[in-house]
């Protein structure tokens, strides 16, 4: 006697599935009412020895004494820093600033080349 499997389901085997889940159930919260019943409570160790508030307390204190830096910029008004240009530490050698006037004619010249390019069907 060999049964084959059908077209519908099988409502045998699913009502065996959920007898089998339901006593697991019935199995683990009578487990965890008994546990809950006889686990009595463990004493924890001691939190953290008083040791580490007094070496937090020397710890402030040697931070209270330590020179804090000097900061060399100071709040000034909006205009002076408007008007003060980054400078260059003295010892560095950097290029020029181009000025306005150059950057905008080398500007011109290059969109007169990108124009070209495109004229000719490049870019």
């Amino acid at each position: 006697n060999v049964k084959l499997g059908g077209l519908g389901p099988d409502y045998e085997a699913i009502k065996e599935k959920v007898k089998k889940l339901k006593l697991q159930k019935e199995y683990s919260r009578q487990i965890k009412e008994y546990n809950m019943r006889n686990i009595t409570v463990v004493q924890r160790s001691p939190a953290k020895p008083q040791v580490s508030s007094v070496s937090r307390q020397k710890a402030l204190e040697y931070a209270k004494k330590i020179p804090r830096p000097k900061t060399f910029l100071t709040k000034q008004s909006e205009q002076e820093v408007k008007g003060v240009l980054p400078q260059a530490p003295a010892g560095t050698s950097l290029p020029p600033v181009p000025s306005l006037e150059s950057l905008w004619s080398r500007h011109e010249k290059e969109k007169e080349l990108v124009a070209a390019f495109k004229a000719l069907h490049i870019l």
